[in-house]
Parts: structure tokens; C-alpha cells; sequence
């Protein structure tokens, strides 16, 4: 990689990049851009494509409906309740 495709890199990730790291962060480019090579080099043609890491399909509990808390029970460990409603304290100015 030339420093102006280097620079422009830095410039989409938002990086003030000093000239004098220029040098080592094209070592580091260069082996990294090796290292896609030797996995392009791979012969992949036969394995299919890997949409998700976990096997379990349809790990999840059915959707049943089930009864909820009354708002006694609900509001009962809640420090302040007004209008049936929680009363948090503001986050955001």
C-alpha cells in the first residue's frame, strides 16, 4: 500500500495519522493484506456458507400466552409510583 491509500484509510476511520507511523502501519497493512491472499488461496468452491455459529435450531419455548403482575405486585418494590406509573429519576438534560 502507497501512503495516499494508507492516508485515505485513516481519513474514513477518523484517524490523525502522523507521517512518521506511516512506514510501520504499512508493514502492518502489507501483512495483513497477505494474509486475506493465503485465505483467497483456499479451496472453498464445495463449503457452504456459514449463516450463523449455533446449530440448535428452535432452541426457543413456544409463545404462551400466561398471566401477568397485578400492578400491586409490580409497584410493590418500586421507590416512587405515581399515576400508575414508575417515577425514575431524569437521565437526559
Amino acid at each position: 500500500m502507497d501512503d495516499k491509500e494508507i492516508l485515505g484509510l485513516a481519513k474514513l476511520a477518523r484517524l490523525d495519522l502522523p507521517e512518521s507511523e506511516l512506514p510501520a502501519l504499512r508493514g502492518h497493512l502489507d501483512r495483513m493484506v497477505g494474509y486475506f491472499e493465503q485465505l483467497r488461496a483456499l479451496p472453498l468452491a464445495d463449503v457452504e456458507p456459514l449463516t450463523g455459529v449455533e446449530r440448535n435450531v428452535g432452541a426457543l419455548r413456544k409463545d404462551v400466552p400466561a398471566r401477568g403482575f397485578d400492578s400491586d405486585v409490580a409497584f410493590s418494590n418500586a421507590p416512587k409510583v405515581e399515576a400508575d406509573h414508575f417515577v425514575i429519576p431524569k437521565v437526559i438534560g
